[in-house]
């Protein structure tokens, strides 16, 4: 079924991606998944650079992350004086010794010389344990592990540049070459028995009979030496062998026997960047397209997918959804200001596309991973968002009083903004850990607590609305009445989902790990969830609150929300812990004295209206 429905969505999708392959979808493979290379360019481009694409001062346009990349492999002596390393803090700049700039980037060649002029920097951090290292410290270790990244990159594939001239024709007939274009290491790898004999020739023959022939072999054979020096650059795995293991170009380039599978690569290789330096890109990209068929027949890696993965990179559909979703809340701003019913649905149509576009983009990463959306941090964002807009717009189509897309508006971009930010930090598509690849887990335990998450989160917006109507305009019984009943229905409906996930997630500890609670904080926190919808409930049936003081505290409940999705990571500990991320606890912090201050205050100034009266 699950198959049936990805090769609907694909076919739906072939109107945009072509039947050939372009050198963006080259495979790699890389933390455990193969991906196309325009990923692997992004990732790699926003751990340097801070952004998907470089900015040309001079032309004012952009250069898209997989050209720069294939520039980097073609031309590193350009790219290393091309400022793409962002340092911000001063005091790092300052360490190194760099000029201070206003775009706070600098090239490999100011840092790397940075660096050998303060060798003694790099050894006093050698020895300083991670646990003593201060934030600079960390910053500057940052910043060597990103600049041998880069030189790893940049001389990756120069063993496929056709760099070794070879125009002899005693040479090139010996060969068996036609033409006289220039010639890569890997050429001479692929062939080395044959260009042994003319080494062996040449070692054999007195150096004072050597003929033209003789003084073009010893060119090149030192040229091939010199070339060898960057043996070292094997971080870019591009070739299947018959284990799950891929190679890098220059792990092939040790003189071994090479399969016939291994040589054709190379050879399609070989041609793909001498079409590539001659700026023959149609040409280039035909021969993407034999590489990549040539390793889905041995690998069968599920070809049509990568295309898939760079159309997703190149869209950018969220961006999209929440510009749609902004609109929409400007839209119903003014349908408000003039009562103008025109408005309301032309922000009911605005939501509409953006939730359309905001579910387009969570299908194609489904699709794309092979399982259900919810397994990382970024990705329960995106999904949590979502669920939020779903049930607003469910609430606008009974209530058609633009509540409903105010919360969707509100809370959808809310959620987009906080995915953008962790979208920022590299790969969203990453490979899970080991037990918590399973789809049917997660296609219920964390389906079901993230739609809780999504579904709370409508109950306290709704609350927020609640409070604002009420002091803006207490006389409006009807419409009062209706958001706390919808409110007292979410509460319910949140507290389901979140109380049967959690249960779900307590059987999937105990089948994994054999105990129900103890394996990791994020199910104790997504309990506080539950905790605190079943006290709104209890104060309220029992009546020891009133209609606004259970309004106040389900506002709250965005707080608790918050702690269990986010606050976990604080600790450090536990599956669910993504890592220690930079500025959430102040983020954390920020979001919780806001909902104190906005609720609190709204809350004591209706309190003190009912007061007076």
């Amino acid at each position: 079924m699950t198959r049936k429905f990805n090769l609907v969505i694909i076919l739906l999708c072939s109107f945009i991606i072509s039947s050939e392959f372009t050198y963006k979808d080259l495979p790699v493979l890389q933390s455990g998944r193969i991906k196309p290379f325009d990923t692997y360019a992004r990732n790699h481009l926003l751990q340097y650079y801070g952004k998907s694409s470089i900015k040309k001062t001079e032309f004012n346009d952009k250069v898209k992350a997989i050209d720069w990349m294939f520039n980097v492999f073609v031309n590193p002596g350009e790219e290393i004086d091309r400022q793409i390393f962002n340092i911000r803090n001063p005091e790092v700049s300052f360490s190194l010794g760099l000029d201070k700039n206003d775009v706070h980037r600098y090239s490999f060649n100011e840092i790397i010389t940075g660096f050998r002029e303060n060798q003694e920097l790099l050894e006093v951090l050698k020895i300083k344990d991670e646990e003593n290292q201060s934030l600079v410290d960390k910053q500057i270790i940052e910043i060597y592990q990103n600049i041998l990244s880069f030189d790893q990159i940049s001389h990756s594939f120069y063993c496929f540049l056709p760099l070794v001239s070879f125009t002899n024709q005693t040479n090139r007939d010996f060969m068996g070459l036609e033409t006289n274009e220039p010639l890569s290491y890997s050429y001479f790898m692929r062939n080395f028995d044959k260009f042994r004999f003319l080494l062996q020739n040449l070692i054999d023959t007195d150096e004072s009979k050597w003929n033209a022939s003789h003084l073009e072999l010893s060119q090149v054979a030192m040229q091939l030496e010199s070339m060898t020096q960057f043996q070292y650059a094997q971080s870019i795995k591009i070739i299947p062998d018959d284990s799950e293991e891929w190679k890098s170009p220059w792990e092939l380039m040790d003189g071994r026997k090479l399969t016939e599978f291994e040589s054709r690569i190379l050879s399609l290789y070989e041609k793909l960047f001498y079409h590539f330096t001659n700026n023959d890109i149609d040409l280039a990209n035909n021969y993407a397209t034999l590489i990549i068929d040539e390793i889905n027949s041995k690998k069968n890696i599920n070809k049509s997918l990568l295309p898939l993965e760079t159309l997703y990179n190149d869209i950018d559909i969220f961006l999209y959804s929440i510009v749609f979703y902004i609109l929409s809340f400007f839209l119903v701003g003014i349908s408000w200001m003039i009562s103008n019913n025109y408005f309301r649905i032309f922000s009911l149509f605005s939501m509409i596309i953006g939730f359309v576009l905001h579910s387009l983009g969570l299908i194609l990463r489904m699709i794309i991973m092979q399982r259900p959306p919810v397994s990382t941090l970024y990705e329960s964002i995106i999904f949590v968002g979502l669920i939020l807009v779903l049930f607003s717009l469910i609430f606008e189509y009974y209530r058609k009083d633009t509540v409903g897309i105010l919360i969707a508006s509100i809370g959808g971009s809310f959620l987009h903004f906080v995915g953008f930010k962790y979208a920022a930090d590299g790969d969203t598509l990453g490979v899970l850990v080991a037990v918590l690849n399973s789809n049917f887990w997660l296609a219920t335990h964390v389906t079901t607590i993230t739609t809780g998450y999504g579904v709370t989160l409508v109950a306290g917006l709704m609350a927020h609305i609640y409070l604002v109507i009420n002091y803006i305009n207490p006389k409006n019984k009807v419409l009062l009445n209706k958001i706390y009943n919808n409110a007292f229905g979410l509460t319910l409906l949140g507290l389901f989902f979140t109380m049967f996930g959690t249960i779900l997630g307590g059987i999937w500890a105990d089948q994994s790990w054999g105990r129900f609670w103890g394996w990791d904080p994020k199910e104790n926190g997504a309990l506080l969830i539950v905790l605190w919808l079943l006290m709104v409930m209890h104060l309220k049936i029992s009546g020891v609150v009133k209609k606004i003081g259970y309004i106040y505290a389900l506002s709250l409940v965005n707080i608790i929300v918050a702690l269990a999705w986010f606050g976990v990571n604080l600790l450090n500990v536990g599956l669910h812990s993504y890592g220690f991320t930079d500025n959430v606890a102040m983020n954390l912090f920020v979001f919780i004295m806001f909902e104190l201050i906005f609720t609190s205050s709204f809350y004591l100034l209706i309190k003190r209206k009912i007061k007076n009266v």
